[in-house]
């Protein structure tokens, strides 16, 4: 299609994605940011598979993945009666498992803006939007504060967050806001690299710990620590002072004292108020609205990011598929307005379980919804939704979930293009089931490495798995890690038959599998013994063993 002429108001995640993908299929694009130097606000955010598989188009998968945490699972407890409330795994999802990555704002901001600096796209700091101007039947112009503006665009893309001044927004703010700040990883604390913790009193009191990986390459991994607050008693906070709310926070989480050491100011934290608003008109003649421009929630499902980069891809899409500005908007919206339904619809829903004043509702998440929770099917429902697959938005974008496994590049490289088991070397029954697997796999395609050398602890230690205790074996392929009864059922099903008879097994639940698993996983040792070498393979199957 012909070049157009496009604006890009806001350097948020939304704005800055549509830029670069808009400026790839040739357009002409400027960035215009209220900031004199474009910078991110906030502390920490999940991206998850529907945000990595944008992220992937844009060749920038690997760069979030390095620069953030991965996350395989969301844990919290309710304080005192210490019932797991929210238990969520992506490898409930089985072979479609994906999982997250927290990542500080700032970091994923960086990756966004220098590769759009480095593409040659204009960015205009300094440029405080406060409309906008339809000039003629399709254009648009931008007016600024300063009583400038712009000259007519082809289209202008709304990216300024929940109070844009070019949308009309119907909602409301909602009464729970959050404390944040960005901390040093606490080592030897106790918390898991691989998940989002929380704790909860009701809901009217929540901690949580986020791994967001590292700023700008540092060598220190950080945290995202953060507090739910009413937005009404903010003042209360300030003036209560930071001893009497640490003492609050240690008395519901004792193990968060060495975070809280390191806030010395109430100025480390930033206070985030959240609504839950949407644009009755996403699109107007030469205007589009995308991400919290249009839709905003809270972040309890912390889907923001991810809706603002599928957003940004739909747009492109939908002016490449179109060749004109006039009907593409309307046709990215339609891409997008089911999927952005269903998640503002759920993040309603389930806000006021974890932030609210209502006593009911975390009664009934306590002692009926957290342990059915745990029951076939939901784990891989909520999973599902967790991962913002609910509603099949990638397929309809044309988008597939990465296969990338973020295992570091050293990882990956040894791994490529191999199906690799990781079993437990030192233990009989395991060290069988590997040489039972090479004498019976005929056309080799599998190899193996042990859970106790260089590359299996570097593996462990990736996932957030522990290494001295192997709690399941682990299964590489397609960029993808299977564990568990998972990991058994596909090893057996790539011996070909009779063996591939083992995939029946599927029509088992998941959980019922996985509980039969991990019975004989603990059990290993005692029921059928440990070596005190690790096996070692005889020389024809050397090439096979990593």
């Amino acid at each position: 299609m012909p070049a157009k002429d496009i604006a890009v108001a806001g350097c948020g995640p939304a704005g800055l994605a549509a830029a670069l993908m808009l400026h790839r299929d040739g357009h002409r694009v400027r960035l215009f940011e209220r900031f004199e130097t474009p910078r991110a606000v906030g502390s920490g955010l999940m991206i998850q598979p529907t945000g990595l598989a944008v992220l992937q188009e844009l060749n920038l998968a690997d760069a979030t993945l390095a620069a953030g945490a991965r996350i395989d699972r969301l844990f919290g407890r309710a304080e005192p009666s210490q019932r797991i409330v929210l238990d969520v795994r992506y490898a409930a999802l089985g072979q479609d498992a994906g999982h997250g990555v927290g990542i500080h704002r700032a970091a994923l901001f960086d990756i966004l803006h220098d590769t759009a600096r480095g593409a040659g796209i204009a960015v205009e700091g300094g440029r405080s939007v406060i409309s906008s101007e339809l000039v003629g039947a399709n254009r648009r112009a931008l007016l600024f504060a300063d009583g400038t503006r712009t000259e007519p665009f082809d289209l202008v893309v709304d990216a300024l967050g929940t109070m844009s001044p070019l949308a009309r927004h119907e909602g409301r703010p909602l009464a729970y806001g959050a404390l944040w700040a960005s901390l040093d990883w606490p080592e030897g604390a106790g918390f898991d690299m691989a998940t989002l913790e929380q704790r909860y009193i009701r809901a009217n009191t929540m901690v949580g710990v986020l791994p967001i990986g590292r700023l700008a390459q540092g060598p220190t991994a950080k945290a995202a620590f953060f507090w739910s607050l009413r937005c009404d008693r903010l003042s209360d906070w300030q003036r209560s002072g930071l001893a009497a709310w640490k003492a609050d926070v240690l008395k519901l989480w004792p193990a968060t004292a060495p975070l809280l050491e390191q806030i010395e100011s109430p100025d480390q934290l930033t206070f985030a108020r959240y609504a839950h608003r949407t644009a009755p008109i996403p699109t107007e003649p030469g205007l589009i609205h995308i991400g919290d421009s249009w839709h905003s929630t809270s972040p309890q499902l912390g889907q923001g990011a991810n809706m603002a980069l599928l957003d940004a891809f739909a747009l492109a899409k939908a002016l490449r598929d179109r060749n004109e500005t006039t009907t593409a908007p309307a046709s990215a919206i339609a891409a997008r307005r089911r999927h952005v339904w269903l998640y503002q619809t759920m993040s309603a829903m389930f806000t006021p379980v974890y932030q609210s004043d209502s006593r009911i509702l975390p009664l009934l998440r306590d002692r009926i919804v957290g342990p059915l929770a745990r029951i076939w099917p939901a784990p891989a429902i909520l999973a599902a939704m967790v991962s913002g697959l609910i509603g099949a938005p990638l397929k309809r974008l044309g988008l597939r979930a990465p296969a990338v496994t973020g295992l570091g590049d050293a990882i990956e490289a040894l791994t490529r293009g191999k199906r690799v088991i990781v079993f437990d070397g030192d233990c009989v029954m395991c060290s069988q089931q590997a040489q039972f697997v090479m004498r019976h796999d005929h056309e080799r395609r599998f190899t193996l490495t042990t859970a106790q050398g260089p590359l299996g602890q570097a593996l462990y230690h990736r996932l957030g798995l522990p290494t001295p205790n192997f709690e399941t074996m682990l299964l590489i392929e397609g960029g993808r890690i299977l564990g568990r009864s998972d990991a058994v059922i596909t090893i057996a099903a790539g011996l070909g038959w009779p063996w591939r008879i083992a995939l029946a097994a599927r029509v088992i639940p998941r959980p019922l599998r996985d509980r039969l698993y991990r019975l004989v996983a603990r059990n290993r040792y005692r029921w059928f013994g440990r070596r005190e070498t690790c096996w070692r393979p005889t020389p024809d199957m050397a090439d096979r063993i990593l």
